[in-house]
């Protein structure tokens, strides 16, 4: 039986490569904000930009700079960032936080870009299709731009999304130069490690380029309207007929934010409470629910109802997901750090991991938020520290079970705007009853009971010819053992500088075999094929130079740490 190795796959140096130019332009305002050091460590080509580039006195924390960078460098890092500082669970809390801050800070592109891709996705444009057009758009996003806009059909008013001009091409190569980055850092830095940071920029990367189907918030809008049970609270109607990948047309809804101070109180204390009754709803009973709901997406319109608008994010939970978290719920409001324990190995978790240290860990989370009972207003924070103290233990946990505690802490802040006296718990239970009734009702057990035994005759059926397969491949010499290598960060990165070396050396050679070829044929000095030798000689010259430089500073570098 052939032996068959595999070791986690390489960012390819092609990805610089290809995006040479935008890659030049991210490491220059990586130098600017003081990360030369760190752009050195990874052996990314910027040593050079330095002696051009005047880098400021830093007088910012190491979390705003990373901000301020992502600010400068556009749209692609600004939604990376905002998409980022839902993972409180892996990143650090002082950079959430600061990436928190980039939810407006997108530039509009100009009215003419955009044209160009309202008239591509929608046949006959806009004289066709609207009686009025704002080109001013009352929104920018790092992904698209809304305007406001008068249906011809009815004049309707309308907002309409239409994605950047080119934002698929350039956040796709911002991202691969990205992964670049990520793995470099993950190889060098032995600290960073722990944070897994290729793992984390292959789910963002995932999640962003999802963004980019407009067509995906439709359907989210439109399920949630479908499935809503609360006549207060809703999501813009979307007209489908008109929305492509790029382009989204929904109702347009007049509102006010939860912070106007000009909503009554009585007022802002029943849509509070609408607004977390349909979050758990969504949640527990739904298993579909908003994943971004803070003040920015919550409107208060006049006739006094609840609109959750831009459904680009939303989370999904199976089943055995909201058990687990009904389960995780109630031991985090009992404050009892085993139960806690329990919940997170029922969801089927294999680790092996230090459940003494992990209990201590919890506990130390819980007795900080153990006035929840009495003073309610961090239950979401404290769900996001369990998260983040998971993660620390090596222990992932799915993506939506951080979108749905990041839902909570906006809905929690949300609410607390629209009535100080607001109790996030309370209007939990009520849901978490529920779903305990649903959970233990007799005729779901009975379903779920004969759905487990179903699928387990199925599974011994085909149990013979699964095993008569695997003989007949071992008999025919087809079957591979793959084994997966770990620790080999540095060899692969040993393995890359070297094939990068001798794809220099070949260019060298080929170089001085194609100059001397040109010389040769002509004995007049200023004859062009001679000229063009000796073009070829100098740029022979110059890298060699380079690649002579290369291995000095590498066995440089080698050396300042001891390998």
């Amino acid at each position: 039986m052939p032996l068959k190795t595999q070791s986690s796959a390489p960012i390819k140096a092609l990805a610089l490569f290809k995006n040479m130019v935008r890659a030049k332009a991210i490491f220059t305002v990586l130098v600017k904000n003081g990360f030369l050091e760190f752009l050195e460590q990874i052996d990314a080509p910027s040593s050079w930009v330095a002696k051009i580039i005047p880098i400021p006195p830093q007088n910012l924390t190491l979390w705003q700079r990373i901000r301020v960078t992502c600010e400068e460098l556009g749209p692609t890092f600004i939604k990376l960032a905002q998409v980022a500082s839902t993972r409180g669970d892996l990143l650090p809390a002082p950079l959430t936080e600061e990436l928190k801050l980039l939810r407006d800070k997108v530039t509009p592109m100009p009215w003419e870009s955009m044209a160009r891709v309202l008239n591509t996705e929608l046949k006959g444009g806009i004289e066709e299709h609207f009686a009025s057009f704002n080109t001013t758009p009352i929104a920018s996003g790092s992904v698209g731009q809304v305007y406001d806009a008068l249906l011809k059909n009815g004049g309707q008013r309308v907002a309409v999304k239409i994605q950047r001009l080119g934002i698929r091409r350039s956040m796709r190569a911002d991202l691969e130069i990205l992964a670049w980055i990520a793995q470099r850092t993950h190889d060098r830095f032995a600290d960073l490690r722990p944070y897994a940071l290729p793992t984390i920029v292959a789910e963002l990367t995932d999640g962003l380029l999802q963004e980019l189907d407009f067509t995906i918030e439709a359907r989210n809008a439109t399920h949630f309207n479908t499935i809503n049970p609360y006549p207060e609270v809703f999501a813009p109607e979307v007209f489908e007929h008109y929305c492509t990948p790029r382009l989204l047309v929904s109702a347009w809804v007049e509102g006010k934010s939860p912070g106007d101070p000009s909503i009554p109180r009585e007022t802002g204390a029943r849509l509070a409470a609408a607004g977390a009754s349909s979050v758990f709803q969504q949640i527990f009973l739904d298993g579909f629910f908003h994943a971004d709901p803070h003040s920015g997406n919550l409107l208060i319109t006049p006739e006094n109802r609840l609109c959750f608008i831009d459904w680009g994010l939303a989370g999904t939970l199976t089943r055995h997901m909201r058990y687990m978290l009904a389960d995780l719920f109630n031991a985090v409001a009992s404050q009892d750090p085993e139960r806690v324990l329990q919940a997170l190995l029922a969801s089927g978790m294999r680790k092996r991991i230090d459940r003494a240290k992990l209990e201590v860990d919890v506990g130390q989370v819980l007795r900080r938020y153990s006035s929840l009972a009495q003073s309610p207003g961090e239950f979401g924070a404290a769900m996001m520290d369990l998260l983040r103290v998971f993660a620390r233990h090596g222990i992932p946990l799915a993506r939506d079970y951080t979108l749905l505690s990041k839902a909570v802490l906006e809905i929690e802040e949300s609410g607390r705007l629209l009535d100080p006296a607001f109790d996030l718990q309370k209007h939990a239970r009520h849901f978490l009853k529920k779903l305990e009734m649903e959970r233990w009702n007799p005729f779901t057990l009975a379903k779920l009971t004969y759905w487990e035994f179903a699928s387990n005759v199925a599974q011994l059926r085909e149990l013979p010819g699964t095993l008569s397969r695997i003989f007949q491949k071992m008999e025919d010499g087809q079957a591979t053992l793959t084994v997966e290598h770990t620790g080999l960060e540095h060899f692969r990165s040993t393995i890359e500088v070297s094939v990068n070396r001798l794809v220099f050396a070949i260019i060298v050679a080929a170089l001085l075999m194609g100059s001397s070829m040109l010389v040769r044929g002509e004995a007049d000095l200023w004859k062009f094929p001679t000229a063009l030798g000796a073009v070829g000689y100098a740029l022979a010259f110059f890298f060699t130079l380079y690649l002579l430089w290369d291995i000095v500073r590498h066995g440089r570098h080698k050396r300042s740490n001891g390998d």
